[in-house]
């Protein structure tokens, strides 16, 4: 017991003396030493990384670059050459032209599968005045096609009168267009 005294009253002692927390943290040497300044510490790799600071290379180094990429283009001394008001005037020219004469563009809506477009398109070759039948597009169920018609009654009104197969509904018509809507006999008779 008279051990476990004498060591509370070196541990009292201890305690109470005065600590000196400046140098225990390292920020003032002891007076033997002469003053150096600290190393400084490597960067550490896990920071991460600042946005407003410089850019990092966009080139790898490890990359194949492309031959002569590092030279700046050689600058050309004559005048570019001046644009004329008709080149900038000049129409875009257009692979699609107008009907010609005897020709009208016909819309059909919806031919849901290109087997359904094909069948319609064999439909409407049977229909009396129809004479060529040039298909311009079809993209999602909507079929573009150059008809030529020679006939005394409008092709809309032909249409409706009865392409074989298929019920046809005028939906718009101008000078140089028609847009219908068909949907098949077949079609009907389905239970829906």
């Amino acid at each position: 017991m008279a051990d476990k005294q004498k060591d509370d009253k070196k541990k009292k002692v201890h305690d109470e003396a005065p600590v000196d927390l400046a140098a225990r943290v390292g920020s003032r040497s002891a007076p033997s030493e002469p003053a150096t300044p600290p190393a400084p510490a490597p960067p550490a790799q896990t920071q991460p990384q600042r946005i407003d600071g410089p850019l990092p290379p966009r080139r790898d180094p490890d990359r194949p670059t492309v031959i002569g990429g590092e030279r700046k283009p050689a600058l050309d001394s004559s005048p570019p050459p001046a644009e004329s008001d008709e080149q900038k005037t000049a129409p875009i020219i257009s692979v699609r032209a107008a009907p010609a004469f005897g020709e009208i563009d016909l819309v059909v809506t919806p031919l849901p599968t290109p087997d359904d477009w094909h069948r319609f398109e064999l439909a409407l070759r049977k229909v009396r005045g129809v004479s060529q039948l040039r298909p311009e597009y079809y993209r999602h169920g909507v079929a573009k096609m150059r008809v030529a018609y020679e006939g005394t009654d409008r092709l809309a009104n032909v249409l409706r009168a009865g392409v074989p197969g298929y019920r046809v509904r005028v939906l718009g018509e101008d000078r140089a267009t028609i847009q219908i809507l068909v949907s098949s006999e077949t079609d009907e008779r389905r239970p829906g």
